[in-house]
């Protein structure tokens, strides 16, 4: 039997929290660990890395010391293929969600959040380690049987192909290891069996050292390269001069002369979508990025990429 691995809650609610814990107990998962804050979920998830026991992170949308998306890009820095499930009544429709799903969510769930949708994400987990285990063990003791390793080989890419709303030739290959023309005959057939839809060709980003498509960006403060940031309104002040965080304006009084600001456009404007450093308190419009190989770990900028083109694929609707 598969033992379970560590759970990390990270939410800010006890309520919330002990309600996880509880029913993730019923699904037979002992090692729970949580955390409220954001700062501290990074300090737990690189402990349990460092034991060499990767946790199933349950991470919530609002944190109150920082940016759901920094939580995400600072754990996805330590483990690249990290299994972080995102918790938001936010919809999934919403700029942000999408931003982090495209970061590197593992699966969305939304708020309140239903136990069968939790249940079932788990199970899917579960389902995929064993699924990949065995089929890892079986690859290796069968590289001398080639047309039983043709079977296994078709069967990931079916797998692949049922688990991706679309995937490229290229990601299939490096998915299941290597590259065979097993897997581009199967696709073909697929095809014309009117299984699969062929989309064309589809450019990716890959990395400049080992050619991996599975690549993420990560990102950081353009002042001291810190992944500890957060998104937040400024407020600035016309009387004055000062420009700070819309929270330190309370009761909308400048907190720097004082004044209550009453007349937007008169005497203050506010400046949306600036990100604050938590680690040097510097304020920033955009932030620095660059890409995060998820195969070898090697860092890149958007001008050292390689590009690699390959057929694009997705199931046909039946």
């Amino acid at each position: 039997m598969t033992t379970k691995p560590p759970v990390l809650i990270v939410e800010d609610s006890p309520a919330v929290t002990m309600l996880l814990k509880s029913f993730l107990e019923k699904l037979d998962y002992r090692d729970i660990h949580s955390s409220d804050n954001g700062y501290t979920a990074v300090k737990e998830f690189k402990k349990l890395i460092k034991a060499n026991t990767p946790p199933i992170v349950l991470l919530d949308y609002m944190l109150p010391d920082m940016d759901c998306r920094s939580v995400l890009t600072q754990i996805l820095d330590i483990q690249p293929n990290a299994r972080v499930i995102l918790e938001t009544a936010t919809e999934k429709e919403d700029e942000g969600v999408k931003e982090l799903i495209r970061l590197g969510i593992y699966q969305y769930l939304e708020k309140p959040i239903r136990f069968e949708s939790l249940k079932n994400t788990f199970e899917t987990i579960e389902k995929e380690d064993f699924f990949f285990q065995k089929e890892s063990e079986q690859l290796k003791m069968l590289e001398n049987a080639e047309e039983e390793v043709k079977t296994k080989v078709i069967d990931r890419v079916d797998f692949i192909l049922n688990s991706s709303k679309q995937v490229s030739l290229n990601l299939i290959e490096q998915m299941i290891g290597f590259s065979d023309e097993t897997i581009r005959l199967h696709l073909n057939e697929l095809e014309r069996e009117g299984k699969i839809v062929n989309l064309g060709e589809k450019k990716e980003i890959s990395c400049n050292k080992c050619n991996s498509v599975k690549t993420t960006q990560v990102f950081s403060c353009p002042s001291c390269n810190s992944s500890h940031f957060r998104l937040g309104k400024l407020i600035e002040h016309y009387n004055c001069g000062n420009v700070s965080e819309e929270r330190t304006y309370l009761q909308d009084k400048c907190p720097s002369c004082n004044k209550e600001i009453v007349a937007l456009g008169v005497d203050y404007r506010v400046l949306p979508n600036h990100y604050i450093c938590n680690n040097c308190s510097d304020v920033f419009s955009q932030l620095d990025s660059e890409y995060l190989c998820l195969k070898c770990e090697n860092k890149f900028n958007l001008e050292d990429v390689n590009w690699q083109s390959s057929c694009n694929y997705k199931l046909a609707v039946v």
